[in-house]
């Protein structure tokens, strides 16, 4: 009985401790395994959308996350490939005075782990590595964990398992599900600098042609401080043999629009690289017994490359529905994936809309042409200004960059 749980959530990210409290508020059993130690880092942006904030406020934790040292975001600067520049409020989002907020996910991901571990159904494990699912009647019904400081292997069993273990999810590898090909993941490079010059409440994106259809970004912290990095599709990284970490440190040096800005600017720490698993790949997210949230579902948003909010919205998405499983199938066999279903319906209904745009301004914005056209519209006339504020802050309006009336648009002078 010691190994048994209602649920296991596998990894500790921001998916997956959200997923552990919310099931934990809700009085099950739940188990949650990480295989670092916390605190600890995570390569990222560190942008932390209002979306994001309106679910650790329904986990209790915005005092928490409040006390945090974050920097406001109230703008969006856009420069183009030939360096033309324009800058926009960023809409405020619901219940801050801002739009989101830039916060070390060092810091941020331990606020969330903590809380649930100190949840009295939560029980948490870190250095701990899930190694495998254990099956019966092709039906999941626990997982094998390595104790990295016993050096001993453990089997729990659950109703449930989460898999909320990132990109490299061994929950989706022992599933044996499909793996994305390179035009639908993308590599990230960040690192932190400190004595840059020019930052402000806006975030700053660099659409630059060696990047395209990513961007290089400076996202402002405390005191001069910025977190700077980019990201571009896996494939374009292979097919033109770059090493990202090297052309992020190419363009800092030779970009007219930031290397006045660096001269004083040092280097903290080193630059660290990571994978993306983008939202163009539709990946099947529940079964009998198992279902996967964040990054090990493949829902980062595959323009923008925001990740939290959707992966902390899936974990609220994914335990209201594994508690609705539960009232429903009161006996001890795994949850049935008709009562799981009802999650990916959510997300098809909440998420999956937003993902498909975002997939498709991603494709057109490989045309550097259109770019210019666009940043250069928006730089000069209101009516762009203000139709890129609109696509900030309702998915609505983003459906106009399908029509061909925006286009002729862009073409009138």
């Amino acid at each position: 009985m010691h190994n048994r749980y209602d649920a296991i959530v596998v990894g500790a990210g921001p998916a997956g401790s959200s997923t552990a409290l919310f099931l934990g508020k809700a009085g099950l059993k739940t188990l949650l395994i990480e295989k670092e130690k916390y605190p600890r880092d995570k390569i990222c942006g560190d942008a932390h959308s209002g979306k994001t904030i309106s679910v650790y406020r329904e986990l209790g934790l915005i005092n928490e996350f409040d006390a945090l040292n974050k920097a406001p975001v109230r703008g969006l600067t856009m420069v183009a490939p030939n360096n033309r520049s324009v800058t926009v409020p960023y809409p405020n989002a619901k219940g801050l005075d801002c739009a989101g907020y830039i916060v070390r996910r060092i810091d941020a991901d331990n606020l969330v782990f903590q809380a649930a571990k100190r949840n009295e159904n939560v029980t948490a494990l870190e250095n701990t590595v899930c190694t495998n699912l254990i099956f019966e009647n092709n039906k999941v019904i626990g997982v094998k964990v390595l104790d990295k400081e016993k050096k001993e292997v453990v089997e729990f069993y659950s109703r449930v398992v989460v898999g909320a273990d990132g990109f490299t999810s061994v929950v989706a590898r022992e599933l044996k599900l499909p793996q994305p090909s390179k035009e639908h993941t993308a590599v990230a490079v960040r690192g932190y600098w400190k004595n840059v010059e020019g930052l402000s409440d806006n975030i700053e994106l660099f659409f630059t042609e060696d990047v395209l259809p990513g961007y290089l970004w400076i996202f402002p912290l405390e005191n001069k401080n910025a977190n700077i990095g980019l990201g571009m599709l896996t494939s374009d990284a292979q097919k033109r043999k770059i090493n990202p970490i090297h052309l992020l440190e190419k363009i800092i040096k030779t970009n007219p629009m930031i290397v006045e800005r660096m001269k004083n600017a040092e280097l903290i720490g080193k630059i660290g690289a990571w994978n993306i698993p983008n939202g163009s790949f539709r990946r099947q997210v529940y079964g009998n017994g198992w279902v996967l949230v964040g990054d090990a579902a493949h829902l980062v948003d595959p323009f923008s490359g925001e990740g939290i909010a959707n992966a902390v919205t899936s974990a609220k998405f994914a335990s209201e529905v594994i508690v609705k499983a539960f009232e429903k199938q009161r006996d001890e066999l795994p949850i049935s994936s008709d009562l799981l279903k009802e999650y990916s319906l959510m997300l098809d209904k909440y998420l999956r809309h937003e993902l498909e745009m975002s997939y498709f301004i991603q494709r057109i914005s490989r045309f550097k042409f259109l770019f210019n056209m666009f940043i250069n519209k928006a730089a000069t006339k209101k009516e762009f200004r203000q139709l890129l504020t609109d696509m900030l802050a309702n998915e609505e309006t983003k459906k106009e960059v399908k029509s061909p009336l925006f286009y002729l648009k862009l073409l009138l002078p």
